[in-house]
């Protein structure tokens, strides 16, 4: 039996008590969610919320899933707690399920060990890279977004901060004072939309030759050292900031980093587990990482965990040492349970294939859209999730918002396109928008219908029509 819940003094309690993501205290205003079910989030007065953010793009077999609810709840009527040094039955299925059933054809992963977040596991990969090259520095990319914790925080290019929503101070903005960053160092991104060492896809590329951004992240390596530099890491396709590189790039990358000797890091936190059409999206460039993290939809994001993935070589370093830090709940069974649970699942369903032929619809429809409103200045993507610019310009791709994925996140937002696509789409019922001013990043879970997609591009279509106003 469910209790009776009084949401006005629930809301009370949240707004006087919790401290808030991405809103000040007088710019907060809660939403209160009663339930969840399937791509639906429900409110309290029976109101469907039709989620086409995913969330975080992360609950990629559907909220509430049945299967995998009856699961977790099987495993706690065996387990209250272990910790990372006993063995479960969950924690060594899950192991075996990621490097056998999911990533055995791709010959490359050996060994896993887990973690609670998509930060952790990055923290982790980190702390790997560096003991086994004996090297400091790792490369990350412009735009990247890999955690906000200190060694996670410190390959991520859109640093933990604060800024001032006073007009007053509209850029005022400061990092974490004293934070602990470790040395890394930033290359270039292929936002080949908007190329930020001034290049223009495809005709940058020669024949036989690296992409001007390869080459620019060759230069700034060798600049630094190959003494000093031991790994890149980077988003396959970037999350936050939503960018799908061209094809050439990460094969080249890879390339790359095997000429350089340094580590190569694939963060498919937000990417991996079918989001793409594929298990990861690293194979859809027909490359491997050397080490790889994974959450989110690892475990359909019902409970934390995350893992991080290494090939043979690196594994066998590990094996030979022993590791000295741990974190009281990795390995958790009961978060153990839920990666075996999801993995069943998606594996049952063939989630992957799910996504990759909703994508293609999904993609009709958005190129629809583009042939309709002229604020939309590029459409990418495959699966669930795609890419969509929004822009003053269409033969130019002016930004509507010049700062661009450059945005320090302060001032007036209320502008910015992503966020009057999201307050005009809700009025539709729909729940779609963008992290960063100027583009939308769009997908659901991957079971989702044509027919929700319908709804969804219905809201899009609406909201649109008020960006184009704006231009």
């Amino acid at each position: 039996m469910i209790r009776e819940i009084n949401w006005e003094e629930i809301m009370r309690w949240d707004e006087k008590y919790l401290i808030h993501t991405w809103a000040s205290a007088q710019e907060y205003h809660g939403l209160p969610i009663a339930a969840t079910e399937g791509n639906y989030l429900i409110m309290p007065d029976g109101t469907r919320l039709l989620d086409f953010f995913n969330q975080l793009y992360c609950v990629n077999a559907g909220q509430r899933n049945p299967y995998i609810n009856a699961r977790i709840k099987e495993a706690l009527d065996r387990y209250g707690f272990l910790w990372d040094a006993y063995t479960s039955d969950y924690k060594a299925t899950a192991a075996k399920l990621i490097i056998e059933d999911l990533l055995g054809k791709d010959g490359w992963a050996k060994k896993v060990r887990f973690a609670n977040t998509g930060g952790e596991a990055v923290e982790l990969a980190c702390i790997f890279a560096r003991h086994f090259t004996g090297k400091p520095v790792i490369a990350t990319r412009e735009y990247s977004y890999h955690g906000y914790s200190a060694g996670a925080g410190s390959v991520t290019a859109m640093l933990p901060a604060k800024s001032s929503i006073s007009k007053a101070e509209p850029g005022v903005v400061q990092s974490v004072p004293g934070a602990v960053v470790s040395p890394t160092m930033v290359v270039p991104a292929p936002f080949c939309y908007r190329c930020s060492i001034g290049h223009t896809y495809p005709g940058c590329k020669k024949k036989g030759e690296k992409l001007p951004c390869i080459l620019a992240t060759e230069r700034l390596i060798r600049n630094k050292g190959l003494d000093q530099v031991g790994a890149i890491i980077t988003e396959t396709i970037h999350g936050a900031s939503t960018i799908h590189p061209p094809a050439e790039y990460l094969p080249q990358l890879r390339q790359l980093t095997k000429e350089l000797g340094i580590v190569w890091i694939t963060d498919e936190i937000l990417v991996g587990c079918g989001r793409t059409g594929s298990w990861f999206a690293y194979q859809n460039y027909g490359v491997v990482p050397d080490i790889m993290t994974v959450a989110k939809g690892i475990v359909n994001s019902q409970i934390p965990a995350s893992a991080c993935i290494v090939n043979e070589e690196i594994a066998a370093f590990i094996d030979g040492h022993r590791w000295n830090h741990v974190s009281t709940f990795s390995g958790h069974p009961i978060a153990m349970a839920g990666i075996v649970a999801t993995l069943e699942y998606m594996l049952e369903h063939n989630l992957p294939e799910k996504a990759r032929i909703s994508g293609k619809y999904l993609g009709k429809r958005l190129h629809e859209l583009e042939q309709k409103h002229k604020s939309i200045g590029l459409i990418a993507g495959s699966g669930q999730l795609w890419q969509v610019e929004l822009v003053k310009d269409r033969k130019t791709g002016e930004p509507i918002i010049a700062a661009d994925r450059n945005s320090d996140f302060s001032g007036d937002q209320s502008k910015w396109p992503s966020k009057v696509v999201m307050y005009k789409a809700i009025e539709k019922g729909v729940l779609i928008g963008g992290f960063v001013p100027n583009t939308l990043r769009v997908g659901a879970s991957l079971e989702v219908t044509n027919e929700e997609i319908d709804q969804a591009i219905a809201a899009l279509d609406y909201a649109l029509d008020f960006v184009d106003a704006m231009i």
